[in-house]
């Protein structure tokens, strides 16, 4: 059971057989926290990364090799989009991010930082805010719209190719 100020009610989280964890809250604002909480407590590494990968920012954590990544992503503008999208949110959407952000953050508080902190030298990490959410989310559709779904049409190319060459019907 999680008990944190900011919660309305207690929620309760299970974990099933294979550790994958279950979240019973009596409203949306509990569920959040909660799962920010527990993606924090399994993922903090990955959520900072891509944050920081999204926003132009990961050659502060992991140097001058990312550098030129970063001007081309801030060239870009996801965290600029992020933003305007923060502004342009309805209440809901913004009680709903501030408390995921908030779970976010009461991990930090509360927890260590995962190793791969140590093995850079660092030791303390930015709050989690509604916009990294967001510019999160806008950077996993931008790269999701480059993906090519042509799988099928390939396969069925290749079949009527080899239809062609070997005397039988590849559309069929």
């Amino acid at each position: 059971t999680l008990s944190f100020p900011g919660l309305k009610q207690p929620v309760e989280v299970i974990f099933d057989a294979e550790g994958t964890w279950h979240i019973f809250a009596r409203n949306d604002h509990d569920a959040a926290f909660a799962q920010g909480y527990l993606h924090a407590r399994d993922r903090f590494w990955e959520m900072d990364f891509n944050r920081r990968l999204a926003s132009g920012t990961l050659s502060e954590l992991v140097g001058m090799n990312a550098l030129s990544q970063d001007i081309e992503l801030r060239t870009i503008g996801l965290r600029r989009a992020a933003l305007r999208s923060w502004q342009a949110s309805d209440a809901q959407t913004k009680g709903v991010l501030k408390a995921y952000a908030a779970g976010v953050n009461a991990w930090l508080a509360n927890n260590p930082l995962p190793p791969e902190y140590g093995a850079l030298e660092i030791t303390k990490a930015e709050r989690w805010t509604p916009v990294d959410s967001l510019v999160v989310a806008k950077a996993l559709a931008f790269q999701l719209s480059f993906d090519l779904d042509i799988g099928l049409t390939v396969n069925f190319m290749a079949y009527q190719q080899a239809g062609q060459i070997g005397g039988f019907s590849g559309t069929a």
